[in-house]
């Protein structure tokens, strides 16, 4: 699965592009699969529909993403 952060800021203003940035630098840190966690959850997906996608139960999904908002 490609990632495309584009799809998640709607504007080229300067604070959009900063946050950009900073996501890009939390993603870049995490492994494969966390990265299309986040990315599906970003995307609005719910927690159960990506636990389907990536083959892991929900309450797993919610602790990898409680664990992402952690080291972010």
């Amino acid at each position: 699965m490609e990632i495309d952060l584009s799809d998640l800021f709607d504007d080229e203003s300067i604070e959009s592009v900063e946050n950009r940035i900073d996501v890009e630098r939390v993603v870049a840190d995490l492994p494969v699969r966390e990265q299309q966690i986040l990315y599906l959850f970003a995307c609005g997906h719910t927690q159960e529909e990506i636990a389907e996608t990536v083959g892991l139960t929900q309450p797993r999904i919610c602790q990898i993403l409680a664990n992402i908002y952690k080291s972010a």
